[in-house]
Parts: C-alpha cells; structure tokens; sequence
C-alpha cells in the first residue's frame, strides 16, 4: 500500500513539473526540517504572492490521512519559522472555536478549505504530508493559492527518525477534534 502511494506521488510530481520543487535536503531535528521547509516554500512563492497573508495547516500521513503529534509539532514549528521570516502568518488556533472537521480531524484544513474562506483572511495555505521510511520521514508542504487551488510551490525534506520523532509519529492517531 505504502509502495503504491510512493508511486502515485511521484507520478502526480512528474505531472506537475510546471511546479518549482524545491528539495531542502536532510535535516536531524523536527524544528530545522520545519525551517528549512518554511524558507523553501517563502523563497519559492511568486512575486504576486509576497506579503499576502498564510495560512499553515498541520502535516498530515500521506497514506492514511490521519492527524498526529508529528504533524501537529511540525506546524507549530512552521508557524514559528515563516514569522520568523517576515511571512503574514494567521493563526487560526486565536479564535474561541476551532473550524475543524470532526471526522477528519486537521485534514480538514489542509483539504476542504472552501469551509474556512468565508471566515479566514488569507491568500495562501501551506498544506503538508508525510511518508515514513525505515531510517527517515519524507515531509513535503505544498503553498497553494487559497481562492483558485492552484498549486505555487512545494518543497520537500527529509527528517531522520529517532526515538523522539517516533513517539510523535505514533501518538494520538485517532485525534478528537471538534467542529465549530
């Protein structure tokens, strides 16, 4: 299943190679991988893009979807580094409710965002996936044009895996999360 999934990735990037695909290379801790993604999805965004307002969702399993501490931390980070860069970041953990759909947990804001449009001021979405590897986790974000779903960059990095990395792989893999 895993392999298939590999293959259809690969076979969507190759269709895609219209997208600038940016490779940050390996990196040993969750906080460098999330900044050099960051930088590379900054640095990869187009003119017309620059300063407009981002928002950052939490990197979800690339096979099975499924929301986790990992994804949750890596957004933090995000978050973190693309302020850290000047980057108009909103923060949509400010609000009293979370918009977040319940059956899918954070896939919601990476994947049915025509829910949050009307409610969110922002041009851009960062959404993230991840594939785990024997010794690593291939962590790939994508910015995307929040009124057109068009796809502006994507940047890829690798994180080797260490004990803490799995503890945050393996925890809260049925996360409740609850809708507005």
């Amino acid at each position: 299943m895993r392999n298939a999934a590999c293959l259809i990735a690969v076979l969507l990037l190759l269709g895609c190679s219209h997208i600038p695909l940016i490779d940050v290379g390996s990196t040993g801790t969750i906080d460098q991988c999330a900044s050099r993604l960051s930088k590379g999805i900054c640095k990869g965004l187009e003119d017309s893009y620059l300063g407009v307002s981002i928002l950052v969702s939490a990197p979800v399993d690339a096979v099975t979807f499924a929301p986790n501490d990992f994804g949750l931390a890596m957004q933090e980070f995000m978050i973190g580094a693309m302020a850290e860069g000047n980057a108009n970041v909103v923060d949509i953990q400010l609000r009293k409710e979370p918009y977040i759909n319940c059956s899918e947990g954070l896939i919601s804001l990476s994947r049915d965002v025509s829910r949050l449009r009307p409610d969110i001021r922002a041009q851009v979405i960062v959404v993230g996936t991840y594939i785990v590897g024997k010794e690593e986790v291939v962590i790939t974000a994508r910015a995307i044009d929040y009124t057109t779903n068009d796809v502006i960059v994507s940047a890829t990095a690798h994180l080797k895996r260490s004990e803490h990395i799995d503890r945050l792989l393996s925890s809260r893999e049925q996360v409740q999360l609850f809708e507005k």
